[in-house]
């Protein structure tokens, strides 16, 4: 009996499964990215977008994975890098490029740029070895504490870090930061811990913190924090709805069918007093989350993790 029940719920199935179609209700209207307007230009950009940070120059956007990509708006110059290191520093980003160096980019043009680089590592190891020598009798806490001390007297005097300052700091590889004090700013290699420690302490009390002034400061953008969003739906057609499997499907876990739509969905867009609409599909409400300000007069948006900008002629 139980054959017989499943056969039939099978066929059941079976035969409501076939697919469901709809009709455009505005056959005119164009697809997405194009609009009905020939003055409003939609362009996409690039796929597969993670974070998204922005200023009034500028576009960084990480990758899944490890992935970083630059795009000036001003220069619209992209670059796009393998990089598990990224600090933004005074006018510049700070990766890591393919042979494992630091490399600055240009916030505007993304061209390369120096930074004063420093390392260290060997005038403390010549003072541990001085010390030991000297002070043969003494233990090995005792002469870190002692080098410790001097190493940092000295670093603070040839790079003039402000006394009972915290300068401004940005973590690289291990061992490695960007440090601004102010005045200057540099990378330092291969920091012994105790200068990292100077440099970089765990507590940092609000007053003792140098927060040097950036030239441009880049803003993180999280979905759903629009301004004056360009789009607005108006209309829907279901197009098709059919049965998909999922939930499952191994010997343990029943795999259950259930229906998915996808339609059209009708926006108008508004931007520099011109007008137009477009049809864009999807299985869900389109997202169109839009950079809130404008960079070089054009409009940054996201959609199913895609990058788009969109202009006036």
């Amino acid at each position: 009996m139980n054959k017989y029940l499943f056969l039939g719920i099978f066929s059941i199935l079976l035969l409501s499964c076939k697919e469901e179609k709809g009709q455009d209700k505005y056959p005119d209207i164009p697809v997405f990215p194009a609009t009905s307007n020939p003055n409003i230009v939609i362009e996409p950009l690039v796929s597969d977008i993670d974070k998204i940070f922005y200023d009034d120059s500028a576009l960084v956007y990480t990758h899944y994975g490890d992935s970083i990509s630059f795009y000036s708006a001003q220069t619209g110059v992209s670059h796009s890098i393998k990089s598990r290191v990224f600090v933004y520093g005074d006018g510049f980003f700070i990766v890591e490029n393919k042979e494992g160096e630091y490399e600055l980019l240009n916030d505007i043009t993304l061209e390369k740029q120096e930074i004063k680089t420093i390392d260290e590592s060997a005038r403390y190891k010549r003072g541990e070895d001085s010390l030991r020598s000297i002070y043969a009798q003494k233990s090995d806490y005792e002469l870190n504490q002692i080098n410790d001390s001097l190493f940092i007297k000295y670093f603070s005097a040839k790079y003039n870090i402000p006394k009972d300052k915290i300068p401004f700091t940005g973590d690289l590889k291990k061992g490695d930061l960007y440090v601004h004090t102010g005045q200057d700013q540099f990378i330092v290699l291969n920091a012994p811990e105790s200068l990292d420690k100077f440099l970089n302490p765990l507590l940092q009390p609000t007053e003792k913190r140098i927060l040097p002034k950036f030239k441009r400061h880049f803003t993180p953008f999280e979905n759903g924090s629009l301004s004056k969003n360009i789009f607005e739906e108006y209309d829907y057609a279901m197009m098709s709805k059919f049965w998909v499997w999922g939930g499952g499907g191994n010997h343990f876990v029943l795999a259950i069918p259930h229906r998915v739509e996808a339609g059209y969905y009708y926006i108008n867009i508004s931007m520099n007093q011109q007008k137009g609409k477009f049809k864009i599909m999807s299985s869900g409400n389109p997202e169109f989350n839009t950079i809130p300000n404008k960079i070089n007069n054009q409009l940054y948006f996201v959609n199913n993790r895609q990058l788009y900008k969109v202009f006036t002629k």
